[in-house]
């Protein structure tokens, strides 16, 4: 069997707009242009039959103000136009920044993404597009895509969802008010305050600990917490996962979940993706931590547990730069025709550029390659093989610099 008998499913990491990428993107005239984000990589989505990211995005529109202040993103409807005509098909929605700008926010970013004919699923407005199976089409093969995250910002934004409303995203589990539940005298301060006056403190530390030198962005754990794994969403997740499979050819879960900056999956990441394995579903692929994390193939599935940040501002203040953050991955999974199996699984490495007005251009490894000199290739050399090795489990002391890589290993 051969690639020729298959279709390409290629998995992009988040595609977001961090406030330097939004300020290099504006003009003379306030106009906006993302195109350059996507120019190199194009040629890559092209090889592809369906390209699926994570849109780490909201569109609530220009008189919600394009800040994008920590943890309160909204971005110009440009960027989705951008994005799709790069040629990525379909997009998740479920991850914790897709209710920053509220419910409102949230309804409009799926009317903005509708009217630029990007498939999604992950946030609904509606209880019925809620219970809905999402299913593309591809060569007649039915791929159903379903879309989680592990929380909403919720305590920075201040919207709690609750038995009612919860339809709106994928939740994977309870929604926690940090500022309600914890004891301590200061987050029992931050209760009675309104969400927009606990981000002004928020802010007003971070950026005085940042004029000390001192990070206030590290990875976090991953734990599990309580009542993750036994909740009213796995429930209603396993009702999803048992009709996707019996709607569909394949099923793919896109999860939004992980400690942020971590290099390995923690102990609720490995629960959840466990969980899904258990549960029969074909891809699982895994975003949030902005840093790449191991990927396997194994007999029933493909897992991924984080492709990394596709096009973060590397100059952003949240950055932790030790686990090369720059660089992302294109999943690609080929689907054979006849079995509707997986016949293999490779990866691309990518690497964000960033310019002097922080412009954002993500290429290809590969690709990237002509454009350095000597010492720069032995670098890029040196991170493609960290990154390698970090992907497949591997510890190999160097790898060649290609555009695809075979991923053909059991690294669980």
């Amino acid at each position: 069997m051969n690639s020729e008998n298959c279709i390409k499913l290629s998995f992009l990491g988040d595609v977001t707009c961090d406030r330097p990428l939004l300020n290099a993107s504006k003009n003379k005239s306030d106009a906006y242009d993302f195109s350059p984000v996507f120019s190199e990589v194009k040629s890559i989505f092209r090889s592809s039959d369906y390209v699926i990211a994570n849109f780490e995005n909201v569109c609530a529109g220009s008189s919600n103000d394009y800040k994008n202040e920590y943890l309160l993103y909204n971005c110009p409807d440009q960027f989705v136009k951008d994005m799709k005509s790069s040629g990525i098909d379909f997009v998740t929605t479920a991850n914790n920044h897709c209710l920053d700008q509220g419910i409102e926010g949230l309804k409009r970013t799926i009317r903005v993404l509708d009217s630029n004919s990007v498939e999604h699923t992950g946030t609904y407005t509606d209880q019925k597009s809620r219970d809905a199976c999402k299913i593309v089409l591809i060569n007649d093969i039915k791929i159903a895509i379903l879309s989680y995250t592990y929380g909403t910002n919720e305590s920075n934004t201040g919207v709690i969802l609750n038995q009612d409303t919860d339809y709106y995203v994928g939740l994977l589990r309870e929604q926690k008010d940090a500022a309600k539940d914890s004891k301590k005298l200061c987050k029992k301060v931050a209760r009675y305050l309104k969400a927009s006056q606990r981000r002004k403190i928020s802010r007003l530390i971070n950026r005085t600990k940042l004029r000390l030198g001192i990070s206030y962005f590290k990875p976090y754990t991953d734990k599990i917490q309580d009542q993750d794994t036994a909740n009213r969403y796995l429930d209603q997740i396993e009702k999803d996962i048992i009709k996707a499979k019996s709607h569909s050819d394949v099923v793919v879960a896109c999860l939004h979940i992980g400690g942020q900056f971590n290099e390995e999956p923690g102990e609720y990441s490995k629960f959840i993706v466990d969980f899904f394995v258990k549960k029969g579903v074909d891809i699982i692929v895994g975003n949030h931590p902005h840093v790449i994390q191991k990927a396997y193939n194994i007999d029933s599935a493909v897992v991924a547990y984080s492709l990394g940040g596709f096009n973060l501002s590397i100059s952003a203040d949240y950055i932790v730069h030790e686990p090369l953050p720059e660089y992302s991955l294109i999943l690609n999974v080929y689907i054979d025709e006849a079995s509707r199996r997986y016949h293999k699984v490779t990866f691309s490495i990518l690497k964000i550029v960033e310019d002097d007005s922080h412009m954002c251009i993500v290429y290809p490894v590969d690709k990237l390659v002509n454009e350095l000199s000597d010492h720069e290739i032995l670098k890029l050399n040196d991170d493609i093989t960290k990154i390698y090795n970090r992907v497949t489990g591997k510890n190999l002391s160097k790898i060649k610099i290609q555009n695809e890589y075979e991923l053909n290993c059991e690294n669980s």
